[in-house]
């Protein structure tokens, strides 16, 4: 079975030839299409790779850029794949072993390896939930450190998969990162692809999301599929985890129920203190995309049921 691999670049270019390299690499890989959203020659070394390169430099973000790519891609199956992410041959393989066999599967994710530490990245688990965010609010990630307290993660079933990220078997599960996946094109597109709406970050739990509700299954694999360098589309930790916030609260406003959205905003609102602190003059860009963008989603997708 033929793949092709869609990948979205910015600010890529130190890292773009790897990512393109591999992917050709990769058995029975058809095209591999490179949307460029940036302005330093990212595209041009992809294109001197064999790559298929779409320039779009007004950057309208990764789902936009994912959409982009698929389009122009011809296979069943597509990898979804971060420009600074090395497909693994043999993970690869495995998924698309596992796509042929289950008609059902709509994606397919194994373990994604952090370049810097060798150990496997969060990549897969429950649908995001408000633990995840009051967690990350406080940087209770920290704690997992001591034993003790990764033993009692591993119990809470919400955050069990910051500590259980490797499956011992292939497992269905709710959410799949988009940092190397594995997808049925009919699947997809059946779901009209990402949601443009989410800028960075966000798009991926989404897309997990409406998958499901349309009756597919989302499946990780013990398998490597990838190695992550990771954070190479963000400017600072701090944009990378404005980003991240500004794309968890709109799905947070689209799909939690009042209660948990309660805990979402609340939870906003402390990092937003932590990183009005750290960068206190950017405290009013914080504010408007933790909170203030988000709530108007909130009001937005709420009067589009409305009306439904």
């Amino acid at each position: 079975m033929t793949v092709d691999v869609a990948i979205v670049a910015y600010g890529n270019r130190d890292e773009i030839a790897n990512a393109v390299e591999r992917s050709r690499a990769l058995r029975g890989v058809g095209r591999v299409v490179v949307v460029d959203h940036g302005r330093d020659g990212s595209g041009d070394v992809a294109r001197q790779l064999g790559a298929d390169v779409l320039e779009n430099p007004s950057n309208p973000g990764f789902g936009a850029g994912q959409n982009a790519a698929v389009r122009l891609t011809t296979a069943d199956y597509v990898l979804l794949l971060n420009p600074d992410a090395a497909p693994d041959a043999d993970g690869i393989d495995a998924g698309v072993a596992l796509l042929d066999t289950d008609a059902q599967v709509a994606a397919v994710q194994g373990q994604i390896v952090n370049l810097e530490t060798g150990a496997p990245e969060r990549s897969q688990g429950v649908a995001l939930g408000p633990l995840h965010l009051l967690g990350r609010a406080f940087g209770l990630r920290a704690l997992l450190r001591f034993s003790w307290v990764r033993s009692a993660a591993a119990r809470t079933g919400p955050v069990a998969d910051h500590v259980d990220r490797v499956p011992a078997a292939p497992v269905d599960v709710d959410s799949l990162a988009a940092t190397a996946l594995l997808v049925r094109r009919a699947a997809f597109d059946a779901v009209g692809g990402f949601d443009e709406g989410y800028f960075l970050y966000g798009e991926d739990v989404d897309l997990c999301r409406r998958l499901r509700a349309a009756g597919w299954r989302l499946m990780a694999l013990p398998n490597r599929f990838a190695v992550h360098a990771g954070g190479g589309s963000a400017a600072s930790s701090w944009e990378r985890e404005l980003h991240w916030w500004r794309g968890t609260m709109r799905y947070a406003a689209r799909w939690w129920p009042r209660p948990a959205w309660v805990v979402a905003v609340a939870a906003a609102f402390v990092r937003w203190v932590r990183l009005g602190v750290r960068r206190p003059r950017d405290a009013g860009r914080a504010w408007r995309a933790l909170v203030t963008a988000p709530r108007a989603d909130r009001r937005s997708f709420w009067e589009q049921n409305d009306r439904l």
